[in-house]
């Protein structure tokens, strides 16, 4: 493991990323900072109901940066389970 925070700047629309914050060059629209953490952080994973199946292709951090209030429902969701 790294000492050193990796973060991110990703394009929201496109998904362009960049290792330095500001505009997105193929859409103008603003990067929005993610740490996605360490390579072994869980929340690099997408995730998984109580069977193991994916519930989203994107990993935890894009879900908690971009669209909180959908992992939110999310994890209501599989607690009712």
């Amino acid at each position: 493991m790294s000492d050193k925070a990796i973060i991110l700047y990703v394009c929201p629309n496109c998904f362009s990323t960049d290792t330095a914050p500001g505009g997105c060059p193929d859409c103008q629209r603003a990067r929005v900072e993610c740490d996605p953490g360490d390579s072994d952080n869980p929340c690099r994973k997408p995730p998984m109901d109580a069977k193991g199946n994916m519930t989203s292709r994107a990993p935890l951090w894009w879900l908690a940066k971009s669209v909180p209030h959908l992992r939110e429902q999310m994890k209501q969701a599989l607690s009712k389970k």
